[in-house]
């Protein structure tokens, strides 16, 4: 197979999108699989390293052995199309009727799958704010600010007393109890003992809150629930106020997983802003971060970088791992370097 043909394949099966479980993922991967063999002609060796770089965008990951089986099995499948038919496309996608152009307006205002059901969660009050401020804890200030954007909210699920993250886009609602005990496991299913829990439906392919960034310049990509709630804080501390109204330059926004790319829909609101994203230290962490800031130089984001929180100890001399950390149990030492003094873009 000759270069230009792996090339032009590269290009097209990066349009396509990923699999996501419950939606016809099994489809929808075999359907990649057979772009590559059939529709460009590869061997299953050759189409291999491209539809991994495409499993980075499925939820949840397909493992390597699934993805060679799928491969073997497109290899294997008949088809009326003659082997390589999509070689002369010039590896430019065209979405079928059923899937919206990612970025257009009817991708962001009607996701292809049913949206979460967010009944009965709201502001709440202020002692559920307290509440949770004691717990983690966080600070006050932050979560307040975080209520006023609409991005934290309280209610109760399945008896338990729960925030949750969500946004404008209503494409996300991710609950975690107030007290910070785990979601007991369902007896007679698979679903275990947990901290947290996406409710069906939730996308967490997206990024949470971007939609509320839209007017400033700066955005602060963080990893889970504790860091994106945190950040809100640091926002605030970093940020000037005039007339009694918080004002920041910069806004939180969250990435729920590192497993997961950033979703076609969000990646236009990312253009010309200044992004700086904090990962967590582990592999998982920061091998997500890789793949959000490609993603977000080639949607047009004025600058991305990446927060390194491996030079920073906690009291204890053990390695920082996130920003919850950071600002809670950051060594007394370290918070005398200036560079810890403003950390937000």
């Amino acid at each position: 197979m000759n270069t230009n043909s792996i090339e032009r394949a590269r290009s097209y099966i990066a349009r396509v999108p990923g699999a996501v479980s419950g939606a016809g993922g099994h489809n929808a991967t075999f359907h990649a699989a057979c772009v590559l063999v059939l529709g460009f002609g590869l061997t299953p060796a050759e189409a291999l390293p491209l539809l991994l770089a495409w499993n980075t965008t499925c939820q949840p990951l397909w493992s390597e052995a699934d993805l060679r089986h799928k491969l073997a099995d497109a290899d294997r499948a008949n088809s009326a199309k003659p082997r390589g038919y999509l070689v002369g496309s010039g590896g430019v996608w065209t979405p079928p009727r059923h899937v919206a152009r990612p970025g257009s307006a009817s991708a962001q205002s009607k996701p292809a799958n049913p949206l979460p059901d967010r009944a009965g969660f709201g502001p709440g009050t202020l002692g559920q704010v307290q509440r949770l401020a004691d717990a983690r804890p966080y600070h006050r200030e932050g979560l307040a600010w975080a209520q006023e954007r609409g991005v934290l909210v309280f209610g109760v699920w399945h008896g338990f007393e729960c925030y949750g993250l969500t946004d404008a886009s209503a494409r996300v609602l991710e609950v975690r109890r107030i007290d910070g005990n785990l979601f007991p496991a369902v007896p007679g299913t698979a679903i275990r003992a947990r901290k947290c829990h996406a409710v069906k439906g939730s996308q967490k392919p997206w990024s949470l809150g971007i939609l509320e960034a839209c007017d400033l310049p700066a955005v602060a990509l963080l990893e889970g629930v504790p860091d994106f709630l945190t950040a809100h804080s640091v926002a605030l501390s970093e940020g000037v106020s005039r007339d009694d109204r918080r004002d920041s330059r910069c806004a939180p926004v969250a990435m729920l997983s590192a497993s997961p790319a950033i979703h076609p829909d969000a990646l236009p609101h990312f253009k010309g802003k200044f992004v700086r994203i904090f990962p967590h230290s582990e592999r998982m962490g920061l091998k997500g971060a890789a793949k959000w800031q490609a993603q977000l130089a080639a949607a047009g984001a004025a600058c991305v970088d990446v927060f390194d929180f491996s030079p920073y100890r906690k009291a204890d001399g053990s390695r920082v791992n996130d920003l919850w950390e950071f600002v809670h149990d950051l060594h007394p030492d370290d918070r005398k370097n200036p560079v810890t003094w403003r950390i937000l873009p």
